[in-house]
This record gives structure tokens, C-alpha cells and sequence, in this order.
């Protein structure tokens, strides 16, 4: 269920709590009312959390001026964040005429609710009743409750798409990126090796003696008498292994032997192990071609991250301080 608790503590707060009309801020004349300060902040479902794991530190929340100021810092904190997502929906309409509208946002939320139901295969009435256990009311309420946040961030979707729409990549940058940064399209030389790992080098000699008798197979004997847990139930397979730097001698081994050779008793950290190749990749390396999709994307998501972080610390920075903001707490 933890899921569910971090989506369900994630800006709502208990039913319980008095949802006070008191103005505790304005943005250009827009009122944030102390009822959205509570449900972002969900210090008292906080508290209540705090309560159950840690009694002393939530007396100390409560009755010690170190705590209270702490709070009270931290809702300070949570309605600045609330003024930003109000502006920010300011200047979406003002500059780019969007604007979300809270039947929008509720329909995004029940959205929302219904793929996590799937994914946790409850129904509505269970979740409700988690819900009502937890002192956040009904599915509805919850629901409702979840608009404030879910509309602000569909609202910087919007406008962070709008803000970075003129971000292009041209076929010679992809070019340019792609010669600059060769050796990280490059695919070393790769082998597929199986392992038997056992406790003595004279149980390995054994066990090598009928494999090359042919009395059982190779990754008959890994599935049989491998010490190695996570792999003998797969023959011994250990994946593919690139080529290094610096390998220890049996790995440059490996690589030098063909496919089926059995390389070993080899000491190792774990024990004594025997080891078969059963394929193996050449070096290799993405052709422009084949990069130029992934090179696109990752370029393309640098200029729109710039684009983004300029517009912040110019446009709406500025719109900010144009903007008449009043804290009433």
C-alpha cells in the first residue's frame, strides 16, 4: 500500500480539518484561501504520521518554541510554492492563453485514481474506505481535494512545452555531437560465458574429468553441484561479459577461446570455478544512422531544458517582481 499512502498524502489533507475561508495571501488580486494552504502543506496528517513512529518528536513539534517555529516555517515555505504555482498560471493565460480548468484537473484526477486502482486491482468502495481510515474522507472528497495540485501541474506542462516549442536540432549538430562523442557508440567485444562455481580445486578436476567424458553436460553440472544460487538454475549462464581494461588473466583467456572451450580451474574470489564460452559478439560501433535518433533526442532535451531555465530566471522572474504579491500570515 505504500503507493496508495504517498499518492493519497500527496497534496489533499483529512476531511477532518476546518477548511477556512481566510484570504492568507493575494497574487494580483487572486486570493489563496487558508483552505489550499492546509491541504498543500497536510501538516496535520503530517503530525499524525509522526505521532505513531516518533511520540517524542512530535510533543517536541508541538510544545517547544523550536518546533512551532519550525512549522510555522514550513508553512511559510509551502504558501511561497503556492504563489508561484499562482503566478505561473498568471502568466500561462496572460502570455500564452492557457488555462486549465478545474474540470479538467478533476477529470485528470479520476484518471489518475483509476490507473492506480488497476494497478493494485482494488475497487473504488476499498479504496474509500482506506481513505476514510486514513481521515481523508471519500473518494470523491480526495478527488476534489487533489484539483489545486494537479491543475498547476498540468498548467507548467502546457506552458513549458510553449516556452521551449521553438528548441530544433539540426542534422549537422547530430553530426557534429556524434564525432565529438565516438567512444560512447562504441560496443566493446563481448562474450556469453557459463560457470560452475564449486569449494576445491580437486571437485573442479572432478567435475571437468566427466564433462570431458562426456558422463554429463556442462551446464548439466552447473544445475547440479554450482555453488552459485542465481545462476544454476540457468545452466551456469552468467550473460554477456564486455571486454576491459585490466581483466584478470582467465577473462583474457575467455575471450581468446572459442566457442565450447572450457576454461579453467581458475581460483577467484568466490572459489574455484570452471567456465564455457558459448558466444560471442564482435566490437562494434553505431553508425551515424543508427545514433541519430538518440543524439536528436538528447540534444534536443539540453536546448529545451536552457530555454526552459532562462524563460524562469528573465520572463516570469520578472513578471514576479512586477506582480503585487501580499502575505497576510
Amino acid at each position: 500500500m505504500v503507493g496508495i499512502i504517498s499518492f493519497a498524502a500527496s497534496g489533499t489533507t483529512p476531511v477532518s480539518t476546518p477548511a477556512s475561508a481566510m484570504v492568507v495571501a493575494s497574487v494580483n488580486g487572486e486570493p489563496i484561501y487558508a483552505s489550499i494552504l492546509q491541504s498543500a502543506a497536510n501538516i496535520g496528517q503530517t503530525l499524525m504520521a509522526i505521532r505513531k513512529v516518533n511520540p517524542k518528536m512530535y510533543q517536541l513539534l508541538l510544545s517547544s518554541k523550536a518546533g512551532t517555529d519550525f512549522l510555522k516555517a514550513y508553512n511559510r515555505a509551502v504558501l511561497d510554492d503556492l504563489v508561484n504555482s499562482v503566478l505561473m498560471e498568471q502568466i500561462a493565460l496572460k502570455d500564452y492563453n492557457i488555462q486549465v480548468t478545474e474540470k479538467e484537473a478533476l477529470n485528470k484526477v479520476k484518471e489518475q485514481v483509476a490507473k492506480m486502482l488497476a494497478s493494485y486491482n482494488i475497487t473504488k468502495e476499498q479504496f474509500s474506505q482506506y481513505l476514510q481510515s486514513q481521515g481523508y474522507g471519500n473518494i470523491e472528497q480526495f478527488e476534489k481535494s487533489s484539483v489545486f495540485t494537479v491543475k498547476f501541474s498540468m498548467t507548467v506542462e502546457l506552458l513549458r512545452k510553449a516556452v521551449t516549442s521553438s528548441a530544433t536540432v539540426s542534422n549537422e549538430e547530430i553530426k557534429q555531437y556524434y564525432n565529438a562523442n565516438i567512444d560512447s557508440f562504441k560496443t566493446p567485444k563481448q562474450i556469453n560465458v557459463e560457470h560452475i562455481m564449486l569449494s576445491s580445486e580437486a571437485s573442479a578436476n572432478k567435475i571437468l574429468k566427466e564433462i570431458k567424458s562426456n558422463a554429463i553436460t556442462f551446464e548439466s553440472a552447473a544445475a547440479k553441484y554450482s555453488l552459485d544460487v542465481q545462476t544454476k538454475n540457468k545452466n551456469g549462464d552468467i550473460g554477456w561479459i564486455p571486454e576491459s581494461k585490466n581483466m584478470p588473466s582467465y577473462e583474457v583467456k575467455l575471450f581468446n577461446a572459442n566457442i565450447e572451450d572450457i576454461i579453467g580451474p581458475v581460483k577467484t574470489s568466490y572459489g574455484w570455478e570452471l567456465f564455457k564460452v558459448i558466444g560471442k559478439k564482435s566490437a562494434s560501433i553505431k553508425s551515424l544512422a543508427e545514433a541519430s535518433k538518440e543524439i536528436r533526442s538528447t540534444l534536443l532535451s539540453k536546448k529545451q531544458e536552457k530555454l526552459w531555465s532562462d524563460w524562469l530566471n528573465s520572463v516570469f522572474k520578472k513578471f514576479k517582481s512586477n506582480s503585487k504579491i501580499k502575505i497576510m500570515i
